[in-house]
């Protein structure tokens, strides 16, 4: 049977067969009594042309196969007669069908792309087997008010060897390693784990081994496990790496594997080169025998059976148990549950429903106008359908043949829009994996086809029932009358009319909601952070801690490599600062003032902690208050002191002088430090822009040295010749350390708000896309309407009526509908606002002016848009208008 057959009896067969049956029985008995009539006039009994009419035309099952590829083949032709019509219509109106298909092509498309981020991000499992068992288990301390957090190695410890909810449990941190004898050194992003984490994956390495028991252990032989990525860029992709040392933080590491470039774990971070026991990391290693502190990571997979509420049940018991044995360490302190998916994507989870909600938004002010288009064409067809009527074709046959041609258009429109998310994808990829979490790659597969498929036909049905609608409450006989009369049809107009309020108020929705995030952007970015970015250039550097492995090395290497810079004429106003404001994050320790009574439960006293050199407040414009700034004479060998903002004397000092005062803190693993308070400086925020300043209290670098750190120089030079110069020098000292990440301070803070200047514009984009297709919704329906009331207008106009009359009335027409969208908008948008109140800063989701803004834009576009047809309408000559007439 041919795969045309096929077809149609599985189209019959399926979708018409009881009529199906009804149909054939009727023709069967048709066909043999009339077979039977003809054998009678020739002699034969009725029983005798009965018998032979039925052997003629085969037993009665055969008939109805028969029949039924008939009825099947007839169903086929048709709809290949629909769809050849269909096209021949749509190519007479080019500009129609170019407008239609683009209109979909953008929408579609938009939808498309965010779509395939939804799709890749949040809705397809974690790329790991049973992903749905897997577990971030984190800590927060109830009593400081802080948020979730890692957990200790000893609290990890505990917990895995006492759940039994839990059948693994891994740790994990990252940082980064300095790669040696490749050429130039290199920084590589490192993750430092527990051996368990791999099998608890269940990932395996492309060759060789990952992780086992005995090189978790203190004193091991160091090993890694490299990416495929770094095998192949870095390491030439040598077969014969298994086995072999490479150098990192002038250490030794043994590969032992290699693991495939479709694997990434953490998940949230974009690019990893290499994974190490967490013993044998040079940073997080001696940390793993100190109780206290919550710096590793920890995720677990749940048992079979087990769900997350008995975890989280037994988890807090442990915890309480640990809390009993050891008040001092762990009170305050609870552990919180996620599953890994949800933890992973919980930054970006509301902002990409929201993107992909006002996409969507397009796309139905984009259905709105192609049905609105689709309404005229049906108007201006109206004697054509009433003719078919007329002539015998059934209403259903009228309504296939519009709904093929609304088809035709949402395929067309897909397909296009499909291309165009293509190569959109293939242009952002790499930019969109720096904004989301890695859990799949970004792009066009199986999934986002299905959904433009159903998108192209759901739209489809959506703008193509107006049409079908419309045709299906015409009187033919009354189209037929009308000849050429013309008027305007009420039933369709109102449609019309109806269909560009609904595209405006979207339009409404969508515009405040962007004006909301564009204004909170506007906020954002005009914040003073309390530093001066301009004129400065950053770059980090990191120290070997196999090389160097003592704080007076990392201090000797400051102080020589600042005293070099300082003698340098375009580098002398340089200092070292460990962690650099907004760019580096924070570092959040708790603290005592000294002579103070300890804070009371559940109220936090903590204080981010920097570590400066002396010059740092100068390069970086941070104001003196009180007091003095730190000098060359603050070292090692001197009494400790530390600097406090604003916000922390005005919090723990309010009435008293801070000077002279002792507060204790310090970094681990050193502990807390009795410092005496010697100077006040203005208020900085180091977390994020969003956030307003808080308690900090600042350290001499030498006295409190980190491993590395960031230098920040004042130069009126280049950034490309402030980072040779800082290469240069830094090799004079030690020819194995990299100078990485140089840039200027103000291009980084640019980019520390790339996530919300990204969605920002995104918005942006969406909304102008919206607010030209609702124009051209009202300059259509307006059009239409003056096209369709020439005569009428012409009548007015020689009754006596003036243009500026005409104008009013036409302009007033379409006032209404405007003010009718932007009113039901607005319900939308408060709505709107409230969903995305969090990603707003210091503006309310209701916030009037923003509110008047959009709506302003909003009427001011669609007046525009009325204007044109308007005025043609004050300028219709009443002479030439009757004559037509």
């Amino acid at each position: 049977m041919s795969l045309r057959s096929r077809f149609t009896t599985w189209w019959a067969a399926v979708f018409h067969n009881d009529v199906l049956n009804n149909q054939l029985s009727d023709e069967l008995a048709f066909h043999i009594e009339s077979r039977a009539e003809e054998l009678m006039r020739s002699g034969l009994s009725r029983e005798q042309a009965h018998r032979r009419a039925r052997a003629e035309l085969g037993s009665l099952a055969a008939a109805r196969e028969n029949l039924r590829q008939a009825w099947g083949t007839r169903f086929f032709d048709e709809l290949r007669g629909d769809l050849r019509y269909a096209v021949r219509i749509l190519t007479r109106s080019p500009g129609f069908s170019a407008v239609a298909v683009g209109s979909l092509a953008l929408g579609i498309g938009a939808n498309t792309v965010i779509f395939s981020m939804v799709n890749a991000v949040l809705l397809r499992p974690l790329p790991f087997p049973h992903g749905e068992q897997l577990t971030a288990v984190m800590e927060a301390n109830e009593h400081e008010g802080g948020g979730d957090t890692g957990s200790s190695f000893p609290d990890y410890s505990a917990w895995r060897a006492q759940t039994r909810t839990f059948s693994a449990m891994a740790g994990y941190q990252f940082h980064d390693l300095t790669l040696t004898g490749f050429g130039e050194p290199s920084v590589l992003h490192t993750v430092v784990t527990t051996s368990s984490l791999f099998p608890l994956l269940g990932i395996n390495p492309v060759v060789g081994r990952t992780f086992s028991e005995k090189d978790g252990e203190r004193g091991a032989a160091a090993v890694v496990v490299l990416s495929e990525q770094l095998w192949r860029s870095q390491l030439a992709a040598n077969p014969s790496i298994l086995g072999k040392t490479i150098t990192l933080d002038q250490r030794p590491f043994t590969v032992i594997g290699i693991m495939p470039a479709s694997f990434h774990y953490p998940l949230s971070q974009s690019k990893q080169d290499l994974w190490i026991p967490l013993a044998q990391d040079p940073l997080f290693g001696p940390w793993m025998t100190r109780p206290g502190g919550h710096w590793l990571r920890v995720v677990g997979r749940l048992r079979d059976g087990v769900t997350l509420k008995q975890a989280r049940a037994e988890m807090v018991a442990l915890e309480a148990g640990r809390a009993l044995a050891d008040p001092a360490d762990d009170t305050g302190w609870t552990v919180h549950l996620k599953p890994l998916h949800e933890a992973v994507t919980s930054n970006v989870r509301l902002a990409l429903w929201v993107v992909l909600g006002a996409v969507s938004l397009v796309l139905l002010i984009a259905c709105a106008n192609i049905a609105n288009l689709l309404l005229a064409r049906a108007t201006a067809r109206s004697k054509e359908m009433a003719m078919r009527v007329a002539l015998g074709a059934d209403r259903r046959r009228i309504a296939r043949q519009l709904l093929t041609e609304s088809a035709v258009l949402g395929l067309a429109g897909a397909a296009l829009g499909v291309a165009l998310a293509w190569m959109a994808i293939e242009t952002l990829r790499a930019a969109l994996a720096e904004r989301l979490p890695q859990i799949h790659t970004i792009a066009v597969d199986r999934r986002v086809l299905f959904f433009a498929l159903v998108l192209s036909v759901a739209t489809s049905l959506l703008f193509g029932l107006a049409p079908v609608l419309f045709a299906g409450r015409s009187d033919p006989q009354m189209d037929l009358a009308a000849g050429a009369r013309s008027g305007v049809a009420q039933g369709p107009q109102r449609a019309r009319k109806a269909l560009a309020v609904v595209q405006i108020a979207l339009a409404m929705m969508l515009l405040a909601g962007t004006g909301l995030l564009m204004r909170s952007f506007l906020r954002l970015t005009s914040v003073a952070p309390g530093f001066i970015a301009n004129g400065l250039v950053k770059a980090s550097i990191s120290l070997p801690r196999f090389q160097y492995s003592t704080p007076q090395q990392w201090s000797t290497f400051s102080v020589d490599l600042l005293r070099r810079l300082h003698e340098q004429p375009g580098l002398r106003q340089s200092a070292m600062v460990a962690p650099l404001p907004i760019l580096d994050g924070f570092v959040n320790l708790g603290f005592l003032v000294e002579g103070a009574p300890p804070p009371p439960p559940g109220v936090s006293q903590t204080a981010d902690y920097v570590a400066a050199s002396p010059e740092y407040f100068s390069v970086m414009g941070i104001p003196l208050q009180r007091g003095r700034r730190f000098d060359v004479d603050d070292g090692p060998s001197r009494p400790p002191v530390a600097l406090i903002s604003a916000a922390f004397a005005q919090r723990y000092f309010p009435h008293e002088n801070p000077l002279g005062r002792r507060v204790m803190i310090g970094f681990p693993p050193d502990g807390n430090v009795a410092r005496e308070v010697v100077g006040v400086v203005g208020d900085v925020r180091d977390a994020t822009l969003s956030q307003n300043p808080g308690p900090m209290v600042y350290v001499p670098f030498a006295q409190a040295p980190f491993w590395g750190g960031e230098l920040v120089v004042k130069s009126s030079m280049d950034v490309a010749a402030v980072a040779a110069a800082l290469r240069e020098q830094t090799k004079a000292i030690d020819r194995g350390l990299p100078v990485t990440d140089v840039e200027s301070l103000a291009a980084a803070m640019n980019d520390s708000v790339t996530e919300e200047r990204f969605r920002t514009r995104l918005l942006a984009g969406f909304s102008a896309l919206a607010l030209l297709l609702a124009a051209g919704g009202i300059f259509g329906v307006m059009s239409y309407s003056v096209s369709r009331r020439t005569n009428e207008i012409g009548i007015r106009m020689a009754l006596g009526a003036q243009p500026r009359r005409v104008l009013r009335m036409v302009l007033s027409e379409a006032s209404w509908m405007v003010a009718f969208g932007v009113v039901a908008g607005l319900a939308g948008a408060l709505a709107l606002g409230r969903l995305i109140s969090t990603m707003l800063y210091g503006l309310a989701p209701w916030d009037p002016a923003t509110f008047a803004l959009a709506g302003g834009v909003l009427i001011a576009v669609a007046l525009a848009a009325s204007w044109i047809p308007a005025r043609r309408a004050a300028g219709v000559d009443p002479m030439k208008a009757l004559r037509h007439e």
